[in-house]
């Protein structure tokens, strides 16, 4: 039951000035996510082959604007995650809690940095 909990947001804060979004975990420990991280690590399809084709070919162009950074919404999918709507309309990225858990940046989780979205354990 305690790991269940541990997965489960007492609260989620977007605060788009500071461009974060911060999780209140239901066992007290709080996220931190920058919004830029999370951008760059939607796990929709679309971009999720964006980032395998710039592995394979890091010299490959993207024409247009970069993906935008700011969150202009954000929704609850079912009890398990949250999905953002960014400024650019991209809102496909169901981010599941037990993975933000498990990639939760802070120095006490990951005192090498902020990993990449991690599957959940």
């Amino acid at each position: 039951m305690t790991h269940v909990l541990q997965h489960r947001p007492q609260d989620i804060t977007v605060d788009r000035k500071a461009g974060t979004v911060t999780i209140r975990w239901g066992d007290g420990h709080i996220s931190t996510y920058t919004t830029r991280w999370l951008r760059a690590n939607c796990p929709c399809a679309t971009c999720r082959e964006e980032r395998r084709s710039a592995e394979l070919d890091p010299l490959k162009l993207v024409p247009g604007p970069p993906p935008s950074t700011e969150i202009v919404g954000a929704e609850l999918v079912g009890n398990y995650a949250v999905r953002f709507q960014w400024q650019d309309g991209h809102g496909t990225g169901i981010f599941v809690f037990a993975s933000l858990r498990a990639s939760c940046p802070c120095p006490s989780c990951h005192p090498e940095g902020p990993p990449p979205l991690l599957p959940p354990a």
